[in-house]
């Protein structure tokens, strides 16, 4: 791991209940804000109720994209964050917040640290994962150009069997960073995945590994996957909750946000 951050306050830990597509990511812009202004860094976890589509800031979906994830009753939301898109709903979907200098250096150093807590969740769920290289660019170099981000993994991502299990994208504004990322339960409703143009082959799940996929356990898994990794930096994790200034930002949120720095896949 990189050399241990600046900053060692304490870190806040949400664990939320599933909400709308643009709920969550209203939450999760008004945690970078947090980290921005009052440098404070998060770690929350958090389901979707029923399948959402999140879109990478850049992507532009097709009309007929839209028309049929409509029929289908799959939501539309864009992300604050760059990379390709995710089919949520039958996944655990983490966010962390903080301050830069709350952080290993760089983009290397902040997906490094947050793929070396997942690596320790996964083993705590008997689950062996194989990391794609350090750095935080595509994997091998170079862009990712496709649309579905567990259809081509970037790097410091996790795959199980040679797909995809666990995936990430990050944005930086005004010295702070977001990382939120989706950790797969169980495979997407195959009409979900047909009306969004993902492929369910390209990714795995730890239900199709065998494993139980048990919200719970998870979540529990991940949380102290974080607290091994950040506790040799002096960190710790106490559990919170949202502030009326974060839960009002995220209820004004509207389909699309509000851009405020680089984001990253």
């Amino acid at each position: 791991m990189s050399a241990p951050p600046a900053d060692r306050s304490p870190w806040r830990f949400l664990d939320h209940a599933d909400a709308s597509g643009e709920f969550n990511m209203g939450v999760d812009e008004a945690l970078l804000a947090t980290a921005r202004e009052l440098r404070r860094a998060t770690l929350r976890l958090y389901g979707w109720s029923g399948p959402w589509l999140s879109l990478g800031y850049g992507q532009k979906p097709s009309p007929a994209r839209e028309t049929a994830c409509r029929a289908a009753g799959v939501g539309v939301v864009r992300r604050v964050t760059g990379g390709l898109a995710v089919l949520h709903g039958a996944d655990l979907t983490y966010a962390v917040a903080a301050p830069e200098d709350a952080l290993p250096p760089g983009l290397a150093g902040s997906y490094g640290l947050v793929a070396d807590a997942l690596c320790e969740a996964f083993a705590r769920l008997g689950v062996a994962v194989d990391r794609t290289g350090a750095g935080g660019a595509a994997a091998g170099g170079g862009a990712r150009r496709g649309f579905d981000c567990f259809a081509e993994p970037a790097a410091d991502e996790l795959l199980a069997g040679g797909r995809k299990l666990a995936g990430s994208a990050q944005r930086r504004a005004g010295g702070a960073v977001l990382q939120h990322g989706s950790i797969r339960l169980a495979p997407d409703p195959p009409e979900a995945a047909a009306a969004a143009g993902l492929d369910p082959a390209r990714a795995t799940s730890l239900a199709e590994l065998g494993r139980n996929p048990d919200r719970i356990a998870v979540a529990r898994a991940v949380r102290e996957g974080f607290e091994s990794v950040l506790a040799p930096l002096g960190v710790f994790l106490h559990d919170g909750r949202l502030d009326d200034r974060e839960r009002q930002r995220a209820l004004q949120r509207g389909e699309s946000p509000a851009r405020e720095g680089p984001a990253s896949s």
